[in-house]
């Protein structure tokens, strides 16, 4: 069986989550099962609960898992609803937590899902397709305010502006169907000598897309202020994150995780009276791939690997 996505920082994510001692661990984001493959390796001693909300992923991680028999249990659901699914199978707690917020490549891959700017198909862009919201809905009908904001925040597009006033100019005579047509105005609304050299135009466009349709950041939030009441003291939550947006809202959740203090970092003096440490982060400086990774598996580049444990 053939598998798109080839998980990164492997042997990084093996140590920090500590599998080599066995017990039971929680993938939020399965996916095709690479590192839940790699975990269960680890011990013999091991469970896994692996999360996605893409059907279609998650039958591959099912046949990639089935040799592991009910030692791998796979839900599909959003991560942001992880205690009602570890209430559900009667576990308090877990051993550790892992979250790979990159993109799946199996996405990529199919044009008719949408995520894709280099190959033409509809434009949905939905993880979870019975999900209402897709890519179409929010170009086609979304205020142009909103649209630009979406691009300009989450994309951190320069040209947002001049991409949302294309859009609307062609809104006014059709509809924007697939996702050649957008990638293309944007590609040309863009001045061609500050397109890209590594990367197609259109990126940041469809990456806030995706982030705006899938709710990622507001998922990722949600979820993180929930992780630690899940892990077992020793516990080990560890997170791949691959773009600037993400590394912040992580960054800022282990600083409040780590901190006795839970005011805003640019309070001038504490307030809150002082919190309760819940975690000792371990990865001062985020993990990253090594070169050779990097060679092999170009999709690696900008991941980052966080590390914390549970006190």
């Amino acid at each position: 069986m053939e598998f798109y996505h080839r998980p990164v920082l492997v042997k990084e994510v093996l140590e920090g989550l500590k599998c080599q001692e066995g017990g039971t661990f929680l993938d939020l984001t399965v996916g095709e099962g690479g590192h839940a493959e790699r975990i269960l390796e680890a011990s013999k001693k091991t469970v896994i609960i692996g999360v996605d909300w893409d059907e279609e992923v998650l039958e591959r991680a099912r046949r990639r898992l089935a040799p592991y028999g009910n030692r791998a249990l796979l839900c599909r659901d959003n991560f942001v609803n992880f205690p009602a699914l570890l209430e559900d199978l009667g576990i308090e707690e877990v051993d550790g937590i892992l979250l790979d917020l990159g993109p799946s490549l199996f996405h990529l891959a199919r044009p008719g899902r949408g995520f894709s700017f280099r190959e033409d198909g509809p434009l949905d862009m939905r993880m979870d397709r019975r999900r209402p919201l897709n890519a179409y809905r929010i170009v086609n009908f979304w205020p142009l305010d909103e649209l630009r904001k979406i691009i300009r925040e989450y994309g951190e597009e320069r040209w947002a502006t001049k991409i949302v006033k294309a859009i609307g100019e062609v809104r006014s005579t059709r509809r924007i169907r697939t996702t050649k047509e957008l990638a293309d105005l944007v590609a040309e609304v863009i001045p061609r000598r500050y397109h890209p050299q590594k990367i197609h135009p259109a990126t940041k466009t469809f990456l806030a897309l995706r982030i705006a349709v899938n709710e990622e950041l507001k998922n990722l939030k949600e979820t993180l202020e929930k992780v630690p009441s899940f892990l077992r003291k020793g516990g080990r939550l560890c997170i791949i994150s691959f773009h600037s947006l993400e590394h912040k809202v992580v960054k800022e959740a282990f600083r409040r995780f780590s901190s006795d203090c839970i005011c805003p970092s640019w309070f001038p003096q504490c307030l809150c009276g002082g919190g309760k440490k819940m975690m000792e982060v371990i990865t001062r400086r985020p993990i990253t791939p090594s070169e050779e990774e990097k060679r092999d598996n170009p999709h690696s580049r900008s991941a980052q690997l966080r590390i914390a444990e549970r006190v």
